[in-house]
């Protein structure tokens, strides 16, 4: 087989494994994506001061400052975006059983617009790792 992944023998018996974490560990990694990308974005426009355009006539534009919580929000946003790109990668290499669930877990971040995709590819992600014999298809 090419491709991203463990280089698996046609008779390996971690091959079943492979194509059932594939696809959910795929989406996760876009998920972790979507994560940085939105953390780091309203990092861009709070710094740039740009007034947001849902702003109600007659009222002063509202924009986005640093505060403690903001800046909380952006940190953990891009840390659990990295765990759940981590995580995606563990599993597509059948790597790392501790990682790939704490990158599914983190794929679950609700303070990005990422969440909505988030929270279903990781529930998916975390249901094939609870599977029969996955966990025993990871290497040590």
């Amino acid at each position: 087989m090419s491709g991203p992944g463990p280089q698996l023998a046609p008779g390996d018996p971690r091959q079943r494994v492979f194509l059932m974490v594939r696809f959910p560990a795929f989406f996760q990694l876009i998920v972790g994506v979507l994560h940085v990308t939105f953390s780091l974005l309203a990092a861009v426009l709070a710094a740039l001061k740009v007034a947001s355009p849902f702003s109600e006539p007659g009222q002063p534009p509202a924009v986005l400052e640093f505060t403690l919580g903001f800046t909380l929000a952006i940190v953990v946003g891009v840390v659990c975006g990295a765990l759940a790109i981590w995580g995606a990668w563990s599993a597509m290499n059948l790597k790392g059983y501790g990682l790939a669930m704490v990158g599914a877990i983190c794929a679950m971040y609700a303070l990005t617009p990422g969440c909505f995709v988030g929270v279903p590819v990781a529930a998916w992600m975390l249901f094939t790792l609870r599977r029969d014999g996955v966990r025993e298809a990871f290497e040590p």
